[in-house]
């Protein structure tokens, strides 16, 4: 019986101690975590923030005659991703600016041996705003979107207004707005008798207020591996509420060194005013990449 109650209390004792060292290390990771989130939320200093990619991926395919399993006997592709973020903070003040830029061709068989565009895009943002709360801001919100050649500015989109600025560290920002106006453009002059993009036929722009809001995230996944994420809505009072307009676009950049790394992107969209399904445009790039 003695001995019985000699191991009952040898096993509460060292249960006890198990546990109250399971208690330290969960405290410990606890600690860390937030030592962790706490340096992350006061990361932001005075001064300019920049960096970004600038990549120029080529690719190239072929065959002879006498291949049997057929595809383009000739093929190039070429395309060149600019992806920028220039951000300064001055005591109170946060101005954020981004450039997101894609541009593709592709030459092959198949397009009787003629340079055919596969990716044309064109994105600048910038938003100022002063706090008001730790973390918060009044802003104003610009941005422009459209694309580089064949019908510049048709579609083209232009937005302006104010809103609330949430930046808690400088990987991630998002910007909420009651009250953001949005204008349309078709500039192309083959266009204009025509009604295209929520523009009537005749006229070249088309007025828009409604809520918006813009999420973006900037992040390294790993070393040498960047995550660029940037989701925006906007829901129009003026015509459709309801139908919100949608885009979100991914950039995995991975660096291999000083000039070579390859980019993955996603990007998504659905504007029942261009096409009204869900748009999705996809890449992979492998060639000269510098980090800016």
């Amino acid at each position: 019986m003695k001995k019985l109650l000699s191991l009952c209390v040898i096993a509460f004792l060292a249960t006890t101690a198990i546990n109250a060292q399971t208690t330290d290390e969960a405290k410990k990771a606890a600690d860390a975590a937030a030592a962790s989130l706490s340096k992350s939320k006061a990361d932001i200093k005075d001064g300019w923030t920049k960096g970004g990619t600038l990549n120029l991926s080529v690719n190239e395919s072929g065959r002879n005659d006498y291949w049997v399993k057929g595809g383009d006997k000739f093929s190039l592709g070429v395309k060149g991703i600019v992806d920028y973020n220039f951000d300064r903070k001055k005591g109170k003040t946060n101005w954020l600016n981004s450039l997101r830029a894609r541009y593709g061709v592709v030459r092959s068989t198949s397009t009787l041996d003629k340079f055919v565009k596969n990716d044309d895009y064109f994105n600048f943002n910038s938003t100022y705003g002063k706090e008001f709360r730790k973390n918060w801001s009044y802003a104003g919100f610009f941005s422009l979107e459209t694309q580089f050649d064949q019908f510049f500015m048709t579609p083209g989109y232009i937005k302006l207004g104010p809103g609330f600025l949430y930046r808690p560290n400088t990987h991630f920002n998002l910007l909420l707005s009651p009250a953001m106006a949005n204008i349309t453009t078709k500039l192309a002059p083959s266009m204009k008798p025509m009604a295209a993009f929520g523009v009537d036929a005749g006229k070249t722009t088309a007025f828009g207020l409604g809520a918006f809001a813009q999420a973006n995230l900037n992040y390294d996944l790993a070393k040498g591996i960047n995550y660029k994420s940037v989701a925006t809505a906007f829901s129009n009072y003026l015509d459709h509420p309801g139908n919100v307009i949608f885009d979100w676009s991914n950039l995995f950049t991975l660096t291999v060194n000083k000039y070579i790394g390859a980019t993955v992107s996603i990007n998504t969209r659905y504007n029942d005013l261009e096409i009204g399904r869900l748009q999705i445009q996809h890449g992979i790039g492998v060639g000269l990449s510098y980090k800016l």
